[in-house]
């Protein structure tokens, strides 16, 4: 029995060194410790005022985030204002990350960690800062993160600082963007249909569609160009219409051209509230997506926010569903169900 012991014990010493090599996240044992509780980035959080400038780097996409005065834009998207509410967080908490332990300094350990570098096919991101004249202050490659790893509810997230072959497990708390519209504000307007007097959508060939309310706090809307001898329209599908604007939510954005759209094949919606503003939604079709341009043709005595200048630089992808009801035609409402 006792000679076995001593091959018992190279078994085991074995089998935990195969399980070290196998497992990339598991902690070399030459790893200097004396790092732990430090900050990764200990000269960040005293230049944060200074950064101007966000590179991403993730799924093989590769875009900026650019401040221009005090507001913070997307170049890519051209120029649409970036929340501030995305900005602060996030270069926050690149910079209180703190150091729990090294990991492995081995590349072929790296992907196991999540922190190889950016493609298309990995999970990956890198995340790089600027302060003027391009000067960079800080590069990472963010890999996999465990939820609430860390005691008081802090993560455990993977990371390998750009041009070096060490990761390292550190704590905090990263609320990361997975493309370019998750730093923007989706919604582009928000007109309820309490607030809505008329809608009256027109096409290119001439016909268009009238739907409104005779008074306010009217529960229903009727079609108020109803062409002769027509069956009724089913009043669910008319109510609808003035829902057009609710809430209202972009698929993507770019820079408005200068041309405007395309008249002959353009459909334009027409919104007017009981306060007077006006807004005009004017939509095409291009390469089997839905873009609109919106303008304020009157401001209301309430006016939702500075419509004007949300709408003056560009022109917004809308997703299909929603799109539906700014470019509806009579044929497209059913019939009503008439009594027995």
């Amino acid at each position: 029995m006792q000679n076995k012991l001593p091959a018992i014990s190279v078994i085991v010493l074995a089998i935990m060194a195969a399980a070290w090599l196998w497992l990339g996240d598991s902690q070399p044992p030459s790893a200097d410790k004396s790092l732990t509780g430090q900050r990764l980035l200990p000269k960040l959080e005293q230049q944060l005022n200074d950064v101007n400038r966000i590179l991403v780097e993730h799924r093989g996409s590769v875009y900026a985030v650019v401040k221009n005065g005090a507001q913070w834009q997307l170049p890519g998207k051209g120029d649409y204002p970036v929340l501030f509410e995305r900005v602060k967080p996030l270069l926050l908490g690149i910079a209180l990350l703190d150091i729990v332990e090294p990991k492995s300094d081995k590349p072929e350990n790296h992907a196991r960690l999540g922190v190889q570098a950016p493609a298309a096919d990995s999970d990956s991101m890198r995340i790089s800062l600027y302060t003027a004249a391009d000067n960079p202050v800080a590069s990472l490659i963010i890999g996999s993160i465990r939820g609430g790893l860390i005691t008081g509810g802090k993560d455990g997230i993977y990371v390998r600082l750009s041009g070096e072959s060490r990761a390292w497990l550190v704590a905090g708390n990263l609320d990361l963007p997975q493309q370019q519209l998750d730093w923007v504000d989706r919604q582009i307007i928000q007109i309820t249909p309490k607030k809505v007097n008329r809608v009256t959508i027109s096409h290119p060939d001439g016909t268009s569609l009238t739907v409104g309310k005779q008074r306010k706090g009217a529960v229903n809307f009727s079609l108020m160009n109803m062409p002769a001898g027509s069956a009724p329209k089913n009043p669910e599908e008319i109510n609808l219409l003035p829902r057009g604007l609710t809430a209202l939510k972009m698929a993507d954005v770019r820079a408005r051209p200068a041309d405007g759209p395309p008249r002959s094949e353009a459909v334009t919606a027409t919104f007017r509230t009981w306060d007077g503003l006006e807004v005009r939604v004017t939509s095409v079709e291009q390469d089997d997506q839905l873009w609109a341009w919106f303008d304020l043709v009157k401001p209301g005595t309430s006016d939702p926010g500075d419509l004007q200048t949300r709408f003056a630089g560009w022109i917004f992808q809308l997703a299909p569903s929603p799109a539906s009801r700014l470019r509806a035609r009579l044929s497209d409402l059913d019939d009503a169900e008439l009594a027995d």
